[in-house]
């Protein structure tokens, strides 16, 4: 962590020290890893290190450089343009960004590899997370490339497929009743009580997001300039804060005149930040009804953290982007498309990266000119009941 300036409050702006810290010490709001980033370009002429994947950007990651990576490859996943979300969209250049062929077949293998390795600089003797499901999974994976002991909160309605895979992987389950922000309440207090490493990816770790960023390091490369729209589902959206802040950073370096839009996208049956968005509202409001949709992984109503979501509207706002909910006959019809017409078999919180493309057309925010990136972040074969009911 040698060019880690600290960790800077997102509300307060105070900059705390670099530590095992989920929350400002002085207003309790979530914390951004901040770098010495005029110091890091001028010694860092690459944004690549000898490492692979997301290791290749280690530089701009918060680990010291004598600690080795707790990896499984995660990163370098395929770009690919697509004849069909071309159609959808009306635009020329549509592609997509299949994060479902990571190690344990979903984006999170990023900020998890990443948890991973700080909390072996730390020292840290087990860790804990609240999911719904690819959090869980990754966590439980990389916990055992760690070596370290790993328990897991998830809601009783988990998708079978993950909580089987958090077994095979040796991680403790327990089951919650309730959703997730119950699962995450939970979690939080059973990390203070007992001093595990909190790996639950909200913004509530700052470290674990940090690996999220590597998805715009590898847009940019691949794309080879920066795409006018990038479409990823949210949840509280972490993943789309990090990479908006990763095309930040090369903006920093010099290596980019322009920042993408971000569009964020949840399903209309728990859509907290598409409300905030649509009603033109500063701050995100829980989501305090039923909430029930298939995209369980994207079904967050933010009831305990308010704030995250929040955070994420700002961003989107920041960007000149959009927030977007999608129906549950939209998500099947997509899911099923994208399946037989490019192959790429996705679950449904995934999906809604593609089907939101059709309302973005329909309200005239797409030109045929513009790059649009679709980021497809699970694997269908994690959530089958979807596809048989």
């Amino acid at each position: 962590m040698q060019y880690v300036k600290g960790l800077r409050c997102v509300k307060c702006n105070y900059l705390n020290e670099p530590s095992i810290l989920y929350q400002c010490i002085k207003c309790s709001s979530s914390l951004d890893v901040e770098y010495y980033y005029e110091e890091l370009f001028e010694n860092v002429q690459s944004f690549h290190s000898s490492g692979n994947g997301i290791w290749k950007y280690r530089n701009l990651l918060p680990v010291k450089n004598d600690i080795e990576p707790v990896t499984l490859g995660e990163g370098n996943t395929p770009f690919l343009k697509s004849s069909s979300l071309g159609k959808i969209s009306g635009v020329d250049q549509a592609y997509l960004k299949v994060e479902s062929v990571n190690p344990t077949l979903s984006f999170k293998d990023r900020p998890l590899s990443v948890a991973l390795t700080v909390s072996k600089q730390f020292g840290i003797e087990k860790v804990t997370t609240a999911s719904t499901g690819n959090t869980g999974v990754a966590a439980a994976a990389y916990s055992a490339r760690a070596g370290t002991p790993c328990k897991i909160y998830v809601p009783k309605r988990t998708p079978k497929e993950k909580l089987r895979m958090m077994e095979i992987y040796g991680a403790e389950i327990q089951l919650i009743d309730g959703n997730f922000s119950d699962a995450y309440k939970i979690a939080g207090e059973a990390a203070i009580e007992n001093n595990w490493f909190n790996l639950t990816s909200t913004f509530l770790n700052p470290y674990a997001i940090e690996g999220d960023k590597t998805l715009a390091y590898e847009l940019y490369e691949q794309y080879g300039e920066v795409p006018d729209w990038i479409i990823i589902p949210i949840g509280a959206g972490p993943l789309l804060v990090s990479c908006y802040k990763g095309f930040k950073e090369l903006m920093c370096a010099g290596k980019v005149d322009k920042l993408p839009k971000m569009a964020g996208v949840q399903a209309e049956n728990c859509s907290p930040i598409v409300r905030a968005f649509d009603f033109q509202i500063s701050e995100v409001e829980p989501w305090f009804e039923n909430g029930k949709t298939i995209a369980s992984g994207i079904a967050d109503p933010l009831t305990s953290y308010p704030n995250d979501g929040t955070r994420t509207l700002h961003t989107i706002r920041e960007s000149g982007g959009v927030a977007i909910a999608v129906n549950e006959e939209k998500i099947k019809y997509y899911q099923m498309l994208l399946s037989k017409e490019e192959g790429i078999f996705v679950e449904p919180a995934s999906i809604t990266a593609v089907a939101a493309m059709e309302s973005m057309k329909d309200r005239d925010l797409l030109e045929k000119q513009q790059s649009v990136v679709s980021v497809v972040t699970g694997h269908g074969v994690k959530d089958l009941d979807a596809i048989s009911s």
